[in-house]
């Protein structure tokens, strides 16, 4: 059946049977007719010679050996031409699939003639193409974002960060101009950055919200993608030129639900829907970018005041130490006085009683110094208005109102007021307000407290101790007046400490006071007062001295002995001279005489 298959699929071979069988089966009729007419009947013919059977069977042996001679020859031609025609189908199908491999195919040109498998290939090619593009466009988004946060973690400002973050995007994303509006303290839209607009597209470089474009993107917090642009709207203006852009995309930075500014880019040619996605995913990253840095430049600030605060208390040290030392008199009771304000200023030093206040000016935190300070608990305390804590007197309301007022504008204050702790004891507390500043403004107030009560008590006594110490200075003043002699106690640094008027009127002034905290540095020369000084330390080392000398025409007893001056805990010269001028005029003349 296959032969036969093969045969009737020829048609060479299906003419060439046809003839031969013509022929034979002509030739085997008449050979028989011709037989039968000789031998009667005709049937009898087959039993006198068999032989005539084959006669008649000569057409079918014909066909029989045409058949498979040739049978093989042409099944060999078939299977080789079809083996060409597969090799040739194999080789074009592979041919395709290399230019589908390397982007250049036609659907049009490149074909196999299989209307199915040319379909497929089709779509083969489309997917192909379409995984390529989308593996390509996400190697190009993923490259842009790591440029992106590398600029934003190499900047710290946001002014230079908004300047190379809408460069490198303007460049990257293949757009023509564009710019970084950031909200500001005043709630406008101000210009942080941009890239080749014109310059009379933003002349005032603010946008207030709800305003044009840019505006209406803030308020909705969504993009704004124009591919319609007006003509008045915005140009590109280059060497050769100005044109109107071809679309307009407006991306919110967002940060959660907070809106910090816009991005307003401009181009010639539409964005794709891959730059589209790039362009946002950035501008999310820089929005988290700018809230990072915007909270370091709160935190910086913050410890800018710390620190300001810092160098105050140190300030308000270094001038309670030098009061500290001038509050040193004559008596025991004054250096006890100091050592007691030194504990104190040690206290008040390590104690930071702190609070937070929220914009209705109620407590709600606090710490344990605070706690400690006022006496109460957490629970008296937390909720309440810190005007209710105060002195109601009409000073602390009228100062509390004021500071308040400062507070609300953004500004720090600082004030003493009085306050009564839960066993209705009054104290001072020196209270500083300082305002946290946030992106809608003052969100909180930051309080620090500190208790002076003791020093405000203190401060009193050394009041009256000074007054009391004064008495008793000017008493002793009248007291050596009255001694005919010149009296003087110096310090060991030459100054004077304590002198009598005739000491002053000799130095050219009319009282004492004028002279106290003077050394012979301010009266003669230098070297004169560094010899006589290092002569009174020899005293303070060695003893009493005592010596007559002349001094300014008239001749001097001078008696120099060591002498503890207690308020300054250190030894100094005390002096005594007397004018024995006559004295010893009268010893000369007599001597003479003699």
């Amino acid at each position: 059946m296959e032969n036969a298959f093969f045969v009737n699929k020829t048609p060479f071979i299906k003419g060439r049977l046809a003839l031969a069988l013509s022929v034979a089966l002509l030739f085997s009729i008449v050979a028989v007719y011709q037989l039968s007419t000789q031998v009667s009947p005709w049937t009898t013919l087959h039993a006198k010679a068999p032989l005539v059977l084959l006669l008649e069977m000569l057409p079918v042996w014909l066909i029989l050996f045409l058949l498979f001679a040739t049978s093989k020859h042409f099944y060999d031609r078939r299977q080789q031409q079809e083996t060409e025609t597969k090799d040739h189908f194999v080789k074009n199908v592979s041919d395709i699939i290399q230019k589908i491999k390397s982007g250049e195919y036609n659907a049009d040109r490149d074909v196999t003639g299989e209307l199915l498998l040319d379909t497929s290939l089709s779509e083969i090619y489309k997917k192909f193409k379409t995984d390529a593009d989308n593996e390509r466009h996400r190697s190009w988004g993923n490259e842009g974002l790591a440029r992106f946060r590398e600029i934003m973690g190499s900047h710290t400002e946001i002014k230079a960060l908004t300047d190379a973050f809408i460069a490198q995007l303007i460049q990257y994303v293949d757009a023509n101009q564009g710019g970084v509006f950031i909200l500001n303290a005043d709630r406008h839209l101000e210009l942080s950055a941009c890239y080749a607009f014109e310059r009379k597209k933003y002349l005032t470089k603010t946008v207030l919200p709800g305003e044009g474009l840019v505006g209406q993107c803030f308020l909705e917090g969504h993009s704004i993608y124009l591919t319609k642009v007006p003509d008045d709207y915005i140009n590109i203006t280059s060497g050769l030129g100005a044109a109107n852009p071809q679309c307009i995309l407006l991306v919110p930075l967002k940060v959660k639900e907070e809106t910090l500014g816009v991005i307003e880019l401009a181009a010639f040619k539409p964005f794709k829907k891959y730059k589209l996605d790039l362009i946002e995913k950035a501008a999310e990253a820089l929005a988290q970018s700018i809230s990072t840095v915007r909270v370091s430049e709160d935190t910086k600030k913050l410890l800018d005041k710390s620190l300001s605060r810092e160098r105050e208390m140190k300030d308000q040290e270094e001038r309670m130490r030098q009061n500290m030392e001038e509050l040193y008199v004559t008596q025991e009771d004054m250096r006890k006085v100091n050592l007691e304000m030194e504990e104190l200023f040690k206290a008040i030093n390590t104690l930071t009683a702190t609070a937070e206040l929220n914009l209705q000016g109620n407590l709600i935190k606090l710490n344990d110094r605070l706690l400690q300070t006022l006496r109460f608990t957490a629970q008296d305390l937390y909720g309440k208005s810190f005007d209710s804590l105060l002195t109601p007197d009409d000073q602390n309301v009228q100062t509390f109102a004021n500071a308040w007022r400062a507070v609300q504008g953004g500004n720090s204050a600082e004030h003493v007021f009085t306050f009564h702790d839960s066993q209705k004891n009054q104290h001072w507390l020196r209270t500083g307000f300082y305002p946290l500043q946030g992106n809608a403004g003052v969100e909180r107030i930051l309080v620090f407290i500190n208790d002076i009560t003791e020093i405000k008590n203190k401060e009193t006594e050394l009041d009256k101790l000074n007054v009391a110490m004064d008495a008793t200075r000017k008493m002793l003043i009248r007291i050596l007046n009255e001694i005919p002699l010149k009296v003087f106690l110096k310090q060991y640094n030459g100054k004077f400490f304590v002198v009598n008027d005739a000491v002053s009127r000799f130095h050219g002034f009319d009282s004492p006071e004028g002279l106290i905290g003077k050394s012979d540095f301010d009266f003669y020369s230098a070297k004169d007062a560094s010899d006589w000084l290092e002569a009174e330390h020899q005293i303070i080392a060695t003893g009493r001295t005592e010596y007559i000398h002349p001094d300014g025409g008239k001749i001097l007893h001078t008696i120099k002995m060591p002498f503890h001056i207690d308020p300054l805990n250190e030894m100094g010269i005390l002096g005594l001279q007397a004018d024995v001028t006559e004295l010893e005029t009268l010893r000369k003349e007599k001597t003479d005489r003699a």
